[in-house]
């Protein structure tokens, strides 16, 4: 995967179908290119067979099959995967403390607020 990013591609990492498709279709409404994963393990597919990577991941943290705390680990544990930026999205309460261990750009707790989304997705792409 080359370092260089589409710049206006966001993988968007939840478990949750109405909320991937909802925050996919806000992103597209501002000329994103939103993909889709249902957990951490198919986000890792995802990334690994894109020739581009995405300028954002939108990573939710409970999910079944691989959680955004393995995904994480994973990611970060790829040289190609490391440096790709991940936003940490949750309606865990406790969800600062959580994801401070993962060195995420920002955490953004649900139901999240669009324009705080859209402000900290442009950040990145």
């Amino acid at each position: 995967m080359s370092e260089q990013r589409v710049c206006k591609t966001v993988l968007v990492v939840d478990d949750d179908q109405a909320i991937r498709e909802s925050i996919v279709q806000v992103l597209e409404d501002e000329g994103y290119r939103g993909v889709q994963a249902r957990d951490g393990l198919d986000a890792l597919h995802n990334l690994r067979a894109a020739a581009n990577a995405p300028c954002v991941i939108l990573l939710d943290l409970m999910m079944p099959v691989m959680d955004g705390v393995q995904f994480r680990d994973q990611q970060l544990r790829d040289p190609r995967l490391a440096s790709i930026p991940v936003i940490v999205i949750s309606a865990d309460s406790a969800v600062l403390g959580k994801a401070k261990s993962l060195r995420p750009e920002a955490v953004l707790r649900k139901p999240i607020e669009l324009a705080h989304l859209l402000a900290t997705v442009e950040q990145y792409c």
